[in-house]
Order: C-alpha cells, then structure tokens, then sequence
C-alpha cells in the first residue's frame, strides 16, 4: 500500500508541476470579486424592492382616489349657439 501512496502523491504533485498557479490566482481573485459584485446587486435589490412596492402601491391607492371621470373635450352649448 505504501507504494500506492507515493505513486499518488507522485502524480498529484506532476500535475501541480504542469498548472499555472498564476492563472488559478488570478481566476479565483475573478471569482471573488464578480461574487462581491453579485451580492451587492443582491443587497441593493432587496432593499429597493419594498420601496418600490410601496411606492407602487400609493400610485395605485392615488389613482383609485382621484379617479377622474373622462375628460370631455366638447364644450356645453351656450343659450346662443345651435
């Protein structure tokens, strides 16, 4: 079994030897930060989103309220026109 070992950490250590850490750093700083970005949007939305229902619904409650009845554009007939 010991030789089974060695040649596992032989082999996990080759391929270590072929990858660029660089490349593996600068992906997860990538990770990180597009993570951080996600979050905030995430943030951001959660907060907005009850002022923006409130605010949807006092348009609606204002809109209920004054409640106009059709605007009409004819003008009423004076005593003197036809």
């Amino acid at each position: 079994m010991g030789n089974g070992i060695a040649f596992l950490f032989g082999a996990a250590f080759n391929l270590l030897a072929n990858v660029n850490l660089l490349f593996l750093l600068d992906y997860a700083l990538q990770a990180i930060v597009g993570g951080i970005i996600c979050l905030a949007f995430k943030i951001i939305a959660d907060v907005f989103s009850p002022l923006w229902q409130k605010h949807k619904d006092r348009v609606k409650d204002f809109t209920k309220l004054k409640r106009v009845k059709g605007l009409k554009l004819r003008r009423k007939k004076r005593n003197d026109q036809e």
